[in-house]
């Protein structure tokens, strides 16, 4: 789903003279309230299985929840992900 387009991305860059490896990519997710902590903390491994160079988690759209419960989610993700 992601490998796809990004290689479509640095094709285009190629045929435009630049070098396609200087071309970053970042896989942005954003857990919902329905997330899992086993879910979120899996997105790295996504990470892994692509073509990205970076994994972001933003937990910043679970503030509107309460920060105290978007932290406590950040806390169990990391604990799991260790």
């Amino acid at each position: 789903m992601i490998n796809q387009p990004l290689r479509g991305v640095r094709r285009f860059a190629e045929a435009e003279g630049r070098d396609p490896a200087g071309i970053d990519a970042i896989l942005r997710n954003n857990p919902t309230t329905e997330s899992t902590v086993p879910e979120i903390a899996d997105i790295p491994r996504m990470g892994d299985e692509t073509d990205v160079d970076h994994v972001f988690v933003d937990f910043v759209h679970l503030a509107d929840q309460g920060v105290d419960q978007a932290l406590d989610l950040l806390r169990q993700t990391m604990e799991v992900s260790r």
